[in-house]
């Protein structure tokens, strides 16, 4: 009779999986190109107490210090490999860490960072900000419920997918073998086990990220709900506005309809517009009609997530500020979340509102609003960005996974009652397609914050919100940061593993500090990632920006958004590096339409067609 130090072994005709007791290692053969993938060995901390096996299935009896908990690994008829972990339900419980992460067997991989649109981050990267976040935290957290691992080949590889992702973190960290690598770590729900967890890991052994992509968006979309935008334009006639334009946001007089007449007599002919309330000047009462006249799209910048205490002094800003986004007199106590210890979440902008118990302001507001500026959509800033968590209100407790139904109750809310689509910040995927439009997925977060943008009285300082109707962190410029470039910007590892799950749902762009003219001397590279890409250029400005750049606004505009227009409802079929270097690369969409963009600063010749340094062809 085996024993917990014996071989155990499973098998189909695609993986041969195997978990060494005398070891504690569970390793993985993919028999299509013998590539080995293996586990880090137990912690210390877990304790087998007993194996049995059933056909392909592994059941595991684990103890972690007092937790005892039971996985089931299984080797599933898709020839994938599934742990089912499960416990008794009521179980206190902080956190599980299991399984342990598989590690890459050299430095010639690629992480695959999903916590933005994509970046390939070589394992041996001794730089890149590695932490444990959950799942939806645009801080480090992955965007999309899944990441993964490829070679540097772009081949064979394996990706996790979190089947259960609201309450799990992942931790990113470097291995026995010191590469990076990442594994789960299950949270608890309201303080116990709560409910079994899953997590599933797919192998290749060909097509690196863009079959690892094209799994997960067979996975989510049904899972999710995804709505394509050529179903979802059905619905909102007025989306037609948004696929194919220039995101904008404006400030001061550029928020007149005069300067928006200015722009389309430019030839600027399909453009979002976006204000934002919490600054001054009011648009006129009429603004959103007339930007109808001229076929823009018309909308604002919304913010449902914020309060401060009654006595923050910024309150008083509401007199002549009368939607200020972040104002609820009276009702701190009553609508902000808590965590167990009756303590309020908070970040440097405030303090966290629960979704569920600020509905009734929602409504108040959006009708306010509404009656004066009958916008076609709402950028709902912070809600597919800063996470889900738990609230421990007594009058709206919510776990994770309600939290995250709250948020999305709200975006039917305001759908459903006030017939706008929305868009949102970052891009997490469990709102499904409820958000048209997201800004921030082409800036990849961590190597834009972690910089120096942050250093006032350097070249690279983004600004700051001082100045109210001009806040110099919108309609300033500034150099990148050798970080920025590095990460944010290379188009050696930068990847579009967004684009290639949602292009055909969802609308992406760059963050509203970090537009395609912020910093002028990479301008020409973002519109390169924005027509490679298939996604909007975003503008922040006003009429002096406009005035001072008004030639290259145009020359981007006009490079950019009329391929936009052919390829908006398409998906992405695949992407890839076209030169050793990586300067040249190519996108295909399901219609057939092809981008090919030229980073590199001598001319390259594809398919008998010269495309000249920093120039692109669209076929």
């Amino acid at each position: 009779m085996k024993t917990v130090n014996d071989l155990w072994t499973m098998s189909d005709n695609v993986l041969a999986v195997q978990f060494d007791g005398s070891r504690r290692v569970l390793s993985v053969r993919d028999k299509r190109c013998g590539k080995v993938w293996e586990q880090a060995p137990l912690p210390e901390g877990i304790t087998v107490e007993n194996i049995s096996q059933d056909g392909n299935t592994l059941q595991f009896q684990l103890r972690q210090q007092s937790i005892s908990f039971l996985a089931a690994v299984e080797v599933t008829d898709q020839s994938e490999l599934a742990f089912h972990i499960s416990a008794y339900s009521q179980m206190d419980v902080e956190k599980i860490c299991y399984p342990p992460a598989f590690q890459a067997p050299d430095r010639e991989h690629y992480l695959l960072q999903t916590d933005s649109q994509g970046l390939l981050l070589p394992v041996d990267d001794t730089f890149y900000p590695l932490e444990e976040h959950p799942l939806f935290f645009c801080g480090g957290g992955p965007a999309m419920a899944w990441t993964g691992v490829t070679d540097t080949a772009l081949q064979a590889g394996y990706m996790a997918i979190f089947e259960t992702p609201y309450d799990v973190s992942v931790s990113f960290h470097r291995g026995d073998n010191g590469l990076i690598t990442f594994s789960p770590v299950w949270l608890s729900s309201m303080g116990r086990f709560g409910y079994n967890r899953k997590v599933r890991y797919v192998f290749f052994d060909q097509g690196g990220y863009v079959a690892q992509c094209k799994r997960y968006r067979e996975y989510i979309w049904p899972k999710n709900k995804v709505i394509p935008l050529k179903e979802k334009v059905k619905r909102f006639p007025a989306i037609e506005k948004v696929v194919g334009a220039v995101h904008m946001y404006v400030w001061d007089q550029a928020r007149e309809a005069a300067f928006a007449k200015q722009l389309k007599e430019a030839g600027i002919d399909k453009a979002l517009l976006l204000w934002d309330a919490n600054h001054a000047p009011y648009p006129e009462e009429n603004y959103d009609d007339r930007l109808k006249e001229l076929g823009f799209g018309t909308g604002a910048y919304e913010l449902f997530t914020d309060i401060h205490p009654d006595s923050y002094p910024g309150n008083a800003e509401i007199g002549h500020i009368p939607l200020k986004r972040n104002v609820y007199p009276g009702l701190f106590d009553r609508i902000t979340s808590r965590k167990k210890d009756g303590s309020t979440y908070s970040n440097e902008f405030g303090t966290f509102v629960c979704p569920k118990a600020v509905q009734p302001e929602m409504i108040k507001r959006v009708e306010k609003e509404l009656a004066v500026y009958p916008h076609e959509t709402y950028f709902l800033d912070v809600y597919q960005a800063n996470g889900i968590y738990e609230c421990h209100h007594r009058e709206h407790r919510l776990t994770r996974e309600q939290y995250a139904q709250a948020i999305v109750d709200n975006y039917k809310l305001l759908e459903e009652n006030y017939n706008v689509y929305l868009g949102g910040e970052f891009g997490a995927d469990f709102v499904g397609s409820l958000g048209v439009y997201v800004h921030g997925m082409m800036t990849l977060q961590r190597t834009w914050f972690s910089s120096d943008v942050r250093k006032e009285g350097t070249i690279y300082y983004y600004g700051d919100w001082k100045n109210n109707p001009r806040p110099s962190i919108m309609l300033g410029t500034r150099t990148a940061t050798d970080t920025y470039l590095n990460y944010s910007i290379n188009e050696y590892t930068r990847v579009p593993l967004y684009e290639l799950v949602y292009h055909d749902a969802v609308v992406t762009s760059w963050r509203w500090e970090d537009g395609n003219h912020h910093c002028p001397e990479i301008w020409w590279k973002k519109d390169l990632f924005n027509i490679l890409y298939g996604t909007a250029p975003l503008w922040s400005i006003d009429q002096d920006r406009w005035a001072s750049f008004q030639d290259t606004f145009l020359e981007s505009y006009n490079n950019v958004c009329p391929w936009l227009q052919e390829i908006c409802y398409d998906e992405m079929v695949s992407h890839r590096f076209m030169s050793r270097d990586r300067k040249v690369q190519e996108t295909v969409f399901s219609s057939g339409k092809k981008a090919v963009v030229n980073f590199g600063d001598t001319a390259f010749t594809y398919e008998g067609q010269v495309i000249g340094p920093k120039g692109y062809i669209t076929l």
